[in-house]
C-alpha cells in the first residue's frame, strides 16, 4: 500500500468519529478530555469538541501510550 491510499483510508477511519465523536473509550488517565479510536494497527487520539474532533496523535498501537503522553 502506498503511503498516499495509507492516508487515505485513515483519514476515512476519522469518519465515523465526526458522526460520533464519543464513539472511542476516554483516556482521561493520559489527558483530561482524551479518547482513542483504533484503525488496523494505529491508535488515533483524539478530543472532541463543540464542532469538531481534534487528532492528537496517531501512533502503532505497540508503543508505550504512557511514555508517549508523558512529554504532553
Amino acid at each position: 500500500m502506498t503511503a498516499t491510499a495509507f492516508l487515505t483510508h485513515l483519514q476515512g477511519s476519522f469518519l465515523p468519529l465526526l458522526d460520533n465523536p464519543w464513539l472511542g473509550p476516554a483516556r482521561d488517565e493520559l489527558s483530561p478530555g482524551l479518547r482513542v479510536h483504533f484503525f488496523r494497527k494505529y491508535a488515533i487520539y483524539y478530543m472532541p469538541t463543540d464542532r469538531d474532533i481534534v487528532i492528537i496523535r496517531v501512533v502503532r498501537g505497540s508503543q508505550d501510550r504512557d511514555a508517549l503522553f508523558s512529554e504532553s
